[in-house]
C-alpha cells in the first residue's frame, strides 16, 4: 500500500526537487573523500587511485540504475521493502524492510560516534558523558530536522555538501599547482603484486561507494520521481567519484608521503598543502561530512518502519505523522532514541553486521529487479538498466559478485599469508589504531562510523572461517524472520487494529 503522508491532512506539504535529492543521496552514500585515505599507504597510490576510479563502474553505477529502474516504476514509499514484497511475498519484503532498517540503525548510531570523535581531538579532555553529550546534541538536532520534512533535510543537505567540498577544492587546486611527485608511483604497495594490491583495496573500494539505494524509501515525497531519480542517481554518483579521485590525486602530486597516509589525514596534508587554515578547515569538514551522513540516512530509515508499520507488520503507533509537516514522528523519535543508546555500546560486532545488512540490501535489489521484469513485464518503466538484457546481465555480476565477496571478507580469516596469489579479505576490529603489519589495509572508518579501525588482512592458500563472525552474520540475516513471525503472532492476538 502506497503512502502519501500530505494527502491525509490535507495540506500540499513540501518535496524535495532534483538539487536536493541529489544531495541527499551524495550524503547518504558519500559524504566528501573522507575514508580513502588508509587505501594510499595499504594497497599503494596507484592502486588506490585506479581502485576509487573503477569501483563506481564495477559497484556503485551498476546498483544506481538499477535502483533507478525500481524507482521509476515503483515510485513508493519504503523502496526496497515495497519492491520485495511485490516480487516474493509479504515474508521476504519483510525481510528486505528489516535488512535496510537494521544497517541504517547501525551506520546512524556510529556516524554520531565518529562526530564526536572529530570534535575530541579539538577538546582532548572529553570524557565518555561529554562524548555521549555530543552525540546526543547532533542526534537530536538532526532529529528536529527531520521532523521539518525532506524539504528542509535536502536544504541542509545542499548546504553540507556544498560547504565540506570547498576544503577539498581549495586542495586539489593547489595540490595540481604544487605538483612535483608521481601520484602513481609506486604502482603498488611493497610486498604486493597487481593482483594483491587491487584485492586488498576491493572491500574498501565497495563500502565507499555503498548506500545509493538509501533515498528509494522516500520516493513519494519527491516531485515527479519518474523524471529526476535517474539524473539525481547519475549525478550523486558522479560526484562521489570526483569527490575521491580528485583530491587524492591532488593531494599525492604535491605531497608524494604516501606512505604516511592513514585515517583522518586529509587534515594533515591539507595542512602540508595550503597553511595551517586549510587543515582546520578540512577538519571542520570531517564534522560536515559525519551531520551530513547522518541527516540523510535518518531521513531514509525512518521510512521503513513507516512503510512495515501501514502494511501492518509492525505496531500501529508507528503510523503517527505530524499534523503539519506530515514526517513519521514516532518512527523519527524512536529511532533517534535507539541511536542515542547504541552510541554508548561496543561496536566491535555491529561492524561485521552491518556488512551482512547492506550487501544483502544490494543483492536483494537485483533479485526483485529481475523478477519484477519477469512477473510485471509491462508496467511502464521510464527508465531501464540501459543496453538490454546483457546490460542487465553485466550490472547484476558486477554489484553481487563484489557485495558477496564484501560479505564473505567478514568471515575469512588469515591463515597463510606467505601465499600472494590466492586471498580473501577478513575484517577484524583493532581500537588501537596502530598500523598493521604488512600486507594488510586498515579500514578508517568514516564509511561506518565508530571508535576503531577495521583491519582488512591478506589470507592466502589455507582459509579458515571465522566461527563466531559466521554465527553474527547468520544470526543477523535470520533475526528478521524472527521478528516477522513475532510481529504475525502478536498482530494476530493483540490489538494492532486498533490505533495507538
Amino acid at each position: 500500500m502506497s503512502h502519501d503522508p500530505h494527502a491525509e491532512h490535507g495540506k500540499p506539504g513540501h518535496k524535495a526537487g532534483f538539487f536536493q535529492l541529489t544531495f541527499m543521496i551524495y550524503g547518504a552514500a558519500c559524504g566528501g573523500a573522507f575514508g580513502a585515505e588508509d587505501m594510499v599507504s595499504g594497497a599503494g597510490p596507484g592502486m588506490a587511485l585506479l581502485t576509487l576510479a573503477l569501483i563506481p563502474f564495477l559497484f556503485s553505477i551498476p546498483i544506481s540504475l538499477a535502483v533507478a529502474e525500481l524507482t521509476t516504476t515503483f515510485p513508493v514509499e519504503g523502496g526496497a521493502y515495497k519492491w520485495a514484497q511485490y516480487s516474493f511475498g509479504d515474508f521476504w519484503g519483510f525481510q528486505a524492510g528489516w535488512w535496510a532498517w537494521m544497517s541504517g540503525v547501525v551506520t546512524n548510531s556510529l556516524y554520531a560516534v565518529l562526530f564526536a570523535d572529530y570534535l575530541k581531538a579539538w577538546f582532548p579532555a572529553m570524557g565518555p558523558w561529554q562524548h555521549w553529550m555530543a552525540c546526543l546534541a547532533l542526534i537530536w538536532f538532526l532529529h528536529y530536522l527531520n521532523v521539518r520534512g525532506i524539504d528542509v533535510v535536502g536544504a541542509a543537505a545542499i548546504a553540507l555538501s556544498v560547504l565540506l567540498l570547498l576544503p577539498f577544492v581549495a586542495m586539489t587546486v593547489m595540490g595540481f599547482l604544487q605538483w612535483k611527485h608521481n601520484p602513481l608511483s609506486p604502482f603498488v604497495a611493497p610486498g604486493l603484486d597487481l593482483g594483491s594490491g587491487f584485492g586488498s583495496a576491493l572491500a574498501l573500494g565497495i563500502f565507499l561507494y555503498s548506500g545509493y539505494e538509501r533515498l528509494s524509501t522516500v520516493a513519494e515525497e519527491v516531485e515527479n520521481p519518474q523524471k529526476i531519480f535517474p539524473p539525481a542517481l547519475f549525478c550523486a554518483a558522479t560526484l562521489a567519484l570526483f569527490s575521491y579521485v580528485l583530491p587524492t590525486l591532488a593531494a599525492l602530486a604535491a605531497q608524494g608521503k604516501w606512505h604516511d597516509w592513514s585515517r583522518a589525514y586529509y587534515p594533515v596534508v591539507a595542512e602540508q598543502i595550503g597553511g595551517p587554515w586549510l587543515g582546520t578547515a578540512m577538519t571542520v569538514a570531517g564534522l560536515m561530512s559525519c551531520t551530513l551522513l547522518l541527516n540523510c540516512t535518518i531521513l531514509s530509515v525512518s521510512r521503513v518502519p513507516l512503510a512495515l508499520a501501514e502494511d501492518g507488520f509492525l505496531p500501529p503507533f508507528l503510523k503517527k505523522l505530524h499534523p503539519l509537516y506530515g514526517t513519521p514522528t514516532r518512527s523519527l523519535f524512536w529511532g533517534s532514541v535507539t541511536y542515542s543508546l547504541l552510541a554508548l555500546v561496543d561496536f566491535s560486532q555491529l561492524l561485521v553486521v552491518n556488512c551482512w545488512f547492506q550487501m544483502a540490501c544490494n543483492i536483494m535489489v537485483y533479485a526483485t529487479l529481475w523478477a519484477l521484469r519477469r512477473s510485471r513485464p509491462d508496467a511502464p518503466r521510464p527508465f531501464s538498466v540501459p543496453f538490454g538484457m546483457p546490460g542487465l546481465v553485466l550490472a547484476t555480476v558486477c554489484t553481487c559478485g563484489l557485495a558477496a565477496a564484501a560479505i564473505g571478507s567478514t568471515v575469512w580469516q588469515e591463515d597463510n599469508a606467505l601465499a600472494r596469489y590466492s586471498l580473501t579479505f577478513s575484517l577484524e576490529l583493532a581500537t588501537d589504531g596502530k598500523d598493521a603489519p604488512a600486507p594488510s589495509l586498515p579500514i578508517p572508518i568514516p564509511f561506518l562510523g565508530g571508535p576503531g579501525v577495521m583491519r582488512l588482512s591478506l589470507a592466502g592458500l589455507k582459509l579458515s572461517p571465522s566461527v563466531s563472525q559466521l554465527v553474527i552474520g547468520l544470526a543477523a540475516m535470520f533475526s528478521g524472520a524472527i521478528v516477522f513471525w513475532m510481529c504475525r503472532v502478536a498482530r494476530r492476538w493483540g490489538k494492532w487494529d486498533e490505533d495507538a
